[in-house]
């Protein structure tokens, strides 16, 4: 809680120190955060606002343990995102709103080398076989945050950027099936895979919120 009002009152600081903010400006940037690598444009059309795009990857793997089944899991994150940047003080502090489309998903699967509960029952390895499944997250995610960013008032050719916020992805969609297994097919398993499926989402109701942390780069052109 410290940390994140020294985060917000060294932003404010910083953002009255800005001239005022600058119009018709077009500028390319990178940036580097939780929603991984990042290449965007802006462009000032009016005094104050600034109107934002931009491309996100991130790619990277977990182990996660759930009911006793340890799955080996690949996050992916493919987005497209638009947003609306306004300086309501005519500084650097910036409010911004948009949306990020695209890709937000977990593959995993898991080859059980141990009895293990699926659902209400226990199944051995040779009936469960190799379990794989994903989690989905919305395709279209609101986004509201704030930060500094100096592209709409800095004199020279390059500006910084800092953002906090918030994506609301949803809650995630999940799939499970079994492979290779003896029971695979069998209408017992299948119905307990269901069940345990139910359970994940249910666990995952709380996990609505992707938290979005970015600082960047930008040129002016």
């Amino acid at each position: 809680m410290f940390a994140k009002k020294y985060l917000l009152m060294s932003l404010t600081a910083l953002s009255l120190l800005a001239p005022a903010a600058q119009a018709g400006e077009f500028g390319v940037g990178l940036a580097v955060g939780t929603t991984g690598g990042t290449v965007e444009a802006k462009y000032t059309p009016v005094k104050n606002l600034a109107l934002r795009g931009n491309f996100n990857f991130l790619e990277f793997n977990t182990d996660q343990d759930y009911d006793g089944i340890n799955y080996d899991g690949d996050f992916n994150l493919t987005t497209l995102g638009g947003f609306l940047d306004v300086a309501p003080f005519g500084n650097a502090f910036v409010l911004s709103g948009g949306a990020y489309f695209g890709d937000k998903t977990l593959d995993f699967n898991a080859t059980p080398s141990s009895p293990v509960q699926i659902g209400g029952q226990t199944f051995t390895p040779e009936e469960v076989g190799t379990l794989t499944g994903d989690g989905k997250l919305n395709t279209v995610s609101p986004y509201f945050g704030l930060g500094y960013d100096s592209f709409m008032t800095s004199k020279g050719g390059w500006s910084f950027n800092a953002r906090a916020g918030v994506m609301f992805t949803g809650s995630p969609e999940v799939n499970l099936i079994s492979a290779n297994g003896t029971l695979s097919q069998d209408p017992r398993l299948m119905t307990e895979l269901r069940a345990e499926v139910q359970n994940i989402e249910d666990d995952a109701e709380d996990y609505k919120y992707y938290p979005v942390l970015t600082i960047g780069l930008t040129r002016k052109f």
